[in-house]
């Protein structure tokens, strides 16, 4: 960010100095929220969660050079060389800064919001553009009101584009976040069923996801999932260019003659001669790769520079993330789940075909709400289509799962949670198998992965 005084961020953020100010303070560049990576010189938020309180630890930050920190509350002993900045809220404060951060980059700030496939859409957007342009990406899941502020902070000024990330599960948190952002480009890679306890229904998940608009300068581009008419009607309001992308042929930009393997996703621009190779997995890569294609034609990148920063394009972990351990292949795609993207990694694991068994181990789906029975009812209805060899169910929600799929009992294996799964699933496992790993992070299904891993690679 450009460096700001202490002066300034006390003004950003609406705080008051608890310390005076040192008059030989140079300005600040680096925001820092977690104690344990300070740079010398650089501004300490101590946040509070469930489970920790930063406010723990200013004097480490303090020893580890840093010169100021946002605080809630003072300590009892002042700290040597740590000047103090008071807040009634350190997040909102964290926002703020922020904020006004943002003011100063001159590259495109793109945003990306969705139910399913923000975080490997971000990746496939910085695989279009990096080949010619130079810019970031937010790190790993970085979506909320801390993540896109530890997004746009560090994004140099001169960089041509920042990429930020924006989740929600309740209403109202995607308009902060376009708020803080201001984004020249918004995405909306696709709206499902997910956190209907705060978002209510699919119809609130629509709402809730096409509020990016409202932060949106009104001269940019919004690149949108076209499939969902219901989604299009959400954002009609919008007033800059749209760009609609998807399976179907009255899109913009379609993709066709899609051909998935364990090797990657290939296909056909618009049915033309172009053909785009992405080394990752899953048909619904191909989709999310037409945001990112509209994206880097609208900043002038030129085509062939695109199809060949997509043909590099990297994924993040725990996404279709593809591993060989002892003979079995492993598709971890554990990092979240709802009905859209449980149904496509099993349409992925579907289309490829193993050397022996298709294993799928399949865990809860979180934050259904009164809904949650019949949505994992439905999926393992479609489990039961998909050519499974085996299926492995874990948790409580999960053996709906396997009540409904309709195969042969001693097909169907049930533990109550990951670590029983652990424990047992790497045993029976045979040499060819191809398994996919799927459930909602609170599950913890990358237990089974590494159990898996460990044990068969011995």
């Amino acid at each position: 960010m450009k460096p700001l005084t202490l002066i300034e961020i006390r003004q950003a953020v609406g705080g008051r100095a608890l310390t005076p100010v040192p008059a030989e303070a140079k300005p600040i560049g680096v925001v820092s929220t977690d104690s344990r990576q300070i740079a010398p010189g650089s501004l300490f938020v101590a946040l509070r969660g469930d489970k920790f309180d930063g406010h723990q630890f200013l004097a480490r930050a303090a020893a580890d050079e840093a010169v100021a920190a946002i605080v809630e509350r003072a300590p009892t002993e002042l700290i040597a060389g740590l000047h103090l900045i008071g807040v009634a809220d350190s997040r909102q404060a964290l926002g703020r800064l922020a904020a006004t951060a943002r003011k100063s980059l001159r590259g495109k700030v793109i945003a990306v919001a969705g139910s399913n496939g923000k975080t490997g859409t971000k990746h496939l957007i910085h695989a279009a553009l990096s080949p010619k342009m130079r810019g970031t990406v937010s790190p790993k899941s970085f979506n909320n009101d801390v993540g896109v502020p530890l997004t746009l902070l560090p994004a140099e000024p001169s960089q041509d584009y920042v990429v930020v990330e924006m989740g929600t599960n309740h209403r109202g948190e995607i308009r902060a976040l376009t708020k803080m952002a201001l984004p020249d480009i918004g995405v909306i890679t696709n709206c499902g069923v997910e956190h209907l306890a705060g978002l209510g229904d699919l119809a609130g998940v629509r709402i809730e996801n096409a509020t990016i608009t409202e932060g949106m300068n009104e001269k940019g581009l919004l690149v949108v999932n076209g499939d969902d008419q219901e989604l299009l009607a959400s954002v009609s309001s919008f007033r800059g260019r749209r760009i609609t992308f998807g399976f179907n042929p009255s899109n913009d930009l379609f993709a066709t003659d899609i051909e998935c393997g364990i090797d990657g996703v290939r296909f056909r621009l618009n049915n033309s001669r172009l053909i785009i190779n992405i080394p990752l997995l899953g048909k619904h890569t191909a989709v999310n790769a037409l945001a990112a294609i509209a994206i880097a034609r609208r900043l002038g990148v030129a085509e062939e520079a695109v199809v060949a920063g997509l043909a590099k394009a990297t994924g993040p972990e725990m996404r279709l993330q593809h591993t060989e351990a002892g003979g079995v292949t492993i598709i971890n795609d554990a990092y979240n789940a709802n009905p859209n993207s449980m149904r496509a990694a099993l349409e992925t694991l579907a289309g490829l075909k193993p050397r022996t068994r298709r294993v799928a181990i399949l865990g809860d789906m979180l934050e259904l709400g009164e809904s949650s029975e019949q949505y994992h009812r439905e999926i393992g209805q479609f489990a039961g289509s998909c050519g499974l060899g085996v299926l492995a169910c874990v948790g409580e929600n999960a053996q709906h799962i396997a009540k409904a799929v309709g195969m042969s009992a001693d097909c169907v294996m049930r533990y109550p949670d990951a670590q029983a799964a652990a424990d047992d699933v790497p045993k029976w496992l045979n040499d060819g198998d191809l398994v996919l790993l799927k459930g909602s992070r609170g599950i913890q299904l990358e237990l089974v992965a590494r159990a898996i891993g460990q044990r068969l690679s011995q």
